[in-house]
């Protein structure tokens, strides 16, 4: 009997050696599978701590880098910072070290001088203006001088000679730079290295759900924009991105939401309130300073948005903040002029000491992009203002707001054409609004009771297009014109800012005597 079972086994080898080699490799198989988070997993250029393994199904290239720095707290109410020494060894140690030679090298450097500036320079407030009608509490608001200082309260001036497109090819790296600027920031300020390291998500294409429309009405967006006012203007922006900009771009109220945003929440009005014009300087850039952080991410938003009626939201936007920031140079001027006729008591004070940082900081970089005066900032910021609404123009979907668009384009060539005393500007400024009839009736058209004012006076003139044909008195009326456009607009926003930010108190009534 046990001959006849080795022969049989002798007999079947071949089929035995196929049955266990099979077992032995399904096992290996299982085991390996259950050891890895993929039996495909990829290998990808790069250090392995840079890919999250969380949320595959993602479509989009995300980068997260932790809390920024400047998101604690509320910004218009809180302490002042920088009350305590700050620098290497603080909290655990940041370690300045590894930034030497690199790009971040001149910002530690400015971290480092900015760490005791509330110890070393007084802030006081003098030459107040008590008729200003100016709230104290806008008077004695929290100022972030050390971020005014740090950040960059010009960001449009590095690629301010470059054609936009470029600006729009190169949002997604910029934006990665700013975040990684104010990673490093928070790191500092915090004593230690904790933040989470850069990640970047890579998934599948094609994965991505529709986007559904945002349904949210106006009287619930107002909701929303004055419980969020006070808060830091980059963590309104933040929460903003996580929790609508996932919404359908093109249906629904995410356009208005993203317009409503900008002008209501993070466009805010500085007012002046002392004979010492240091203060507006440091207000103006104060407002300025936030304008970096949603031109880095929503120009990153109109790179994945161009074409849609979000992105031409986000168009008009983005050519406000050049708007504003051609205005920050001019303080930028100004406060170089003040720096050169302040006494020795000012030049102690906080304020001016930021200014001189401010103004040390950009002169080499507006001498490199030949910015040596107001008028070629004029020219500079009004041909990129231009190219902006050139592309709205094109790119906006089923002819959204392009009456705006025209008659936006049509404003920034008068306005350029005034302060050049070039008539040629002028004229192509009335040839665009003379194509607004042409234009579809798509979207709001938020200037048309100018527009009607202009053409009602070009036609009583006998429908000039010529601005060599117009009177200085007619120019004069169609710069009032666009001058007080707004003027219902600011007003409602004054109104609006001091209720909810700058309450005025109730001042106790003084003892006049001997």
């Amino acid at each position: 009997m046990r001959k006849g079972i080795l022969s049989f086994l002798f007999e079947n080898r071949f089929y035995f050696a196929f049955y266990f080699s099979a077992v032995s490799h399904i096992t290996l198989i299982i085991y390996s599978f259950n050891h890895s988070d993929s039996p495909y997993q990829k290998t990808l250029c790069g250090p392995p701590w840079i890919y999250a393994s969380e949320e595959e199904g993602e479509v989009s290239f995300q980068m997260s880098f932790g809390k920024s720095g400047s998101e604690t707290g509320n910004g218009e109410t809180s302490e002042d910072p920088g009350d305590g020494e700050e620098g290497e060894g603080d909290g655990g140690g940041f370690s300045k070290g590894k930034y030497k030679g690199s790009q971040w090298e001149e910002l530690v450097k400015d971290l480092e001088g900015t760490s005791s500036l509330r110890k070393q320079f007084k802030n006081d407030y003098d030459q107040i203006n008590e008729n200003s009608g100016v709230a104290d509490s806008y008077i004695k608001r929290n100022r972030d001088y050390e971020d005014i200082i740090v950040k960059d309260v010009l960001p449009t001036v590095k690629g301010i000679r470059d054609p936009f497109r470029v600006d729009i090819e190169t949002a997604d790296d910029n934006l990665f730079v700013h975040k990684e600027r104010n990673r490093i920031i928070e790191e500092f300020r915090k004593g230690d290295e904790s933040s989470p390291p850069i990640t970047m998500r890579v998934s599948k294409e094609g994965e991505a759900e529709p986007k559904s429309p945002l349904s949210m009405p106006k009287e619930d967006r107002n909701k929303y924009l004055d419980r969020t006012l006070k808060q830091k203007k980059e963590k309104q922006l933040d929460e903003f991105i996580s929790r609508f900009m996932g919404y359908d771009p093109d249906k629904g109220d995410l356009s208005f939401f993203v317009r409503d945003l900008y002008y209501e929440n993070l466009q805010r009005l500085a007012y002046p309130f002392s004979g010492d014009p240091s203060y507006f300087a440091i207000d103006y850039f104060q407002e300025n300073l936030n304008k970096e952080d949603f031109l880095r991410q929503m120009m990153a938003a109109l790179s994945a948005n161009l074409g849609t009626s979000t992105g031409t939201e986000i168009l008009f936007t983005i050519e406000n903040i050049y708007e504003i920031q051609s205005r920050a140079l001019e303080q930028y001027f100004h406060a170089k002029e003040y720096l050169k006729q302040a006494t020795p008591e000012q030049k102690e004070t906080l304020r001016y000491e930021t200014l001189r940082r401010v103004e040390q900081k950009y002169k080499k970089l507006l001498q490199d992009k030949k910015l040596f005066s107001l008028k070629d900032v004029e020219e500079a910021y009004s041909k990129k203002r231009i190219d902006i609404m050139d592309t709205l123009i094109s790119k906006t979907p089923k002819g959204y707001r392009i009456k705006d668009g025209y008659f936006d384009k049509g404003r920034i060539l008068w306005e350029s054409g005034m302060n050049r005393k070039d008539s040629k500007l002028l004229s192509e400024a009335i040839h665009s609004w003379n194509a607004i009839p042409r234009l579809p009736a798509n979207g709001d058209f938020l200037n048309e009771k100018a527009y009607e004012a202009i053409q009602l006076l070009l036609r009583d003139l006998g429908n000039v297009s010529d601005a060599n044909q117009l009177s200085s008195g007619s120019k004069d009326q169609i710069e009032f014109i666009l001058r007080t456009r707004l003027s219902e607009t600011m007003n409602k926003k004054k109104e609006r800012e001091d209720k909810l930010l700058w309450p005025k108190t109730k001042q106790p009534q003084r003892n006049i005597g001997n």
